[in-house]
């Protein structure tokens, strides 16, 4: 038992240096209803997947993929947030992305206002779509 704790405390490490040393990132929040859909959307675009405290908090993502002050600090040159409105806190955890994409229904949310490009979409639809359109192209 003791010997998968600590198994289970490496991986979390490796994942935490993962998303600390990730140069895209695609972070899910609240807007993401199936997370299934946003993990096949992560792996087509073959980034590195992050999540806001909300979506860590409903047991959608682990503790280690927690972005903002409470979770990691970010310093991708891509940062893509799906579905998060931009809580003070996750505008912390990304103040140094290079480039920040925003994909949300609200047009008025924090995030969308902090990105360098938004998109005023439903996170679902739009992630689905980008997926048929890479599988076409593959």
């Amino acid at each position: 038992e003791r010997e998968r704790e600590r198994e289970r405390e490496k991986e979390k490490e490796k994942e935490k240096e993962r998303l600390a040393e990730a140069e895209f990132i695609v972070s899910a929040g609240n807007g993401v209803a199936n997370m299934e859909t946003f993990h096949r959307f992560a792996k087509a675009l073959d980034a590195t997947v992050g999540g806001s405290r909300v979506v860590v908090d409903d047991g959608k993502l682990p503790r280690s993929c927690q972005i903002g002050a409470t979770g990691q600090l970010v310093k991708a040159s891509v940062y893509l947030g799906i579905g998060i409105s931009g809580a003070v806190q996750h505008l912390q955890g990304i103040k140094e992305c290079n480039y920040v994409i925003a994909v949300n229904l609200d047009e008025t949310c924090d995030l969308v206002k902090r990105a360098d490009l938004a998109v005023i979409a439903d996170a679902e639809t739009w992630m689905q779509s980008v997926i048929d359109r890479m599988e076409v192209s593959a």
